[in-house]
């Protein structure tokens, strides 16, 4: 079930619903259907489902009412709609397609087999968008002195990668680093995997370099995450502001940045595992942080 937001309407075209104005918009002839797979308009939609695409254009795609609603939500900067009439059944997603259509912005409509092109759902919703990414400079970020900041160096399956942004969310994370290229937030497996919380977390990309400099100039601990760390994370308590460090699943942090880590702590393991999943180790920790945020701050966490 898709959750209804409050008052969309009133978000998207700063005030209320407007009967007459949404009957104008409906006898409008509907838009040219997208028939062909070579057609530029779905040629370009195919397009950003490769990191190619998305690195080239600076778009990313969405798909999902929930998604949808959630981008809009937050104020996500939509640049289009695509979406299949004879799928979208659902009465809100009907809805919320109408309302951003209204507040100007485009649509393109597919037919069933294209749009099952551009979704990797089992049973696809018949709505999705176009969004700019939002990339925040390091230079630009201030830390507060109690903020908790992630950053993921390598993160080489995008599902988990997804799954960490919903746990930071969950956790009061301020926002995400992405150190070096070879992690995608806006890749199409992590924005489902994230479920919406891509959309109300700060991202910044940078290198190493750029990462160290900006840590030691606001005082910023650094919090490595290794099977071989030498402070079990439940004896370790935090200094603030920090910046929780996960690594590649398969190499953990690079050496540079493992060596320039403050504190470096380990999530103790039994029998013949040697490692824990990415997303279930920043999981771990991330909650772990929280509970100590939360107790700085009187059990008010945020």
């Amino acid at each position: 079930a898709v959750p209804e937001i409050a008052h969309l309407g009133r978000r998207l075209s700063g005030r209320g619903p407007n009967r007459r104005m949404e009957a104008m918009h409906e006898d409008k002839p509907p838009q040219s259907l997208i028939r062909q797979a070579n057609d530029p308009r779905f040629q370009h939609l195919r397009s950003l489902q490769t990191p190619q695409g998305r690195s080239r254009t600076g778009l990313y795609l969405i798909e999902g009412i929930r998604h949808v609603a959630r981008a809009a939500e937050e104020r996500a900067p939509i640049q289009s709609l695509f979406l299949s009439p004879a799928v979208l059944s659902n009465p809100f997603g009907q809805k919320l397609a109408r309302k951003l259509r209204q507040s100007g912005i485009p649509s393109e409509h597919l037919t069933p087999q294209l749009y099952r092109d551009l979704t990797f759902a089992a049973e696809p919703q018949g709505l999705g968008a176009v969004v700019r990414q939002q990339w925040a400079s390091i230079e630009d970020v201030r830390p507060s002195t109690r903020s908790l900041w992630l950053a993921v160096e390598s993160i080489d399956s995008p599902g988990n990668l997804g799954t960490i942004i919903r746990t930071a969310e969950a956790t009061g994370v301020t926002g995400l680093i992405v150190i070096g290229t070879n992690a995608d937030p806006y890749d199409p497996t992590a924005i489902r995997a994230s479920m919406g919380s891509l959309f109300s977390r700060k991202l910044v990309r940078c290198s190493i370099r750029e990462f160290t400099d900006w840590a030691r100039a606001f005082q910023v601990a650094l919090v490595g995450s290794s099977p071989t760390g030498l402070l079990d994370y439940r004896s370790f308590c935090c200094r603030w502001p920090t910046a929780l460090l996960i690594g590649s699943e398969k190499h953990g942090l690079s050496e540079h940045l493992a060596e320039s880590c403050d504190f470096t702590i380990r999530i103790p393991m039994v029998s013949r595992g040697d490692s824990l999943n990415a997303a279930v180790a920043a999981g771990i920790l991330l909650y772990e942080l929280f509970e100590q945020r939360r107790a700085l701050q009187g059990g008010v966490a945020g």
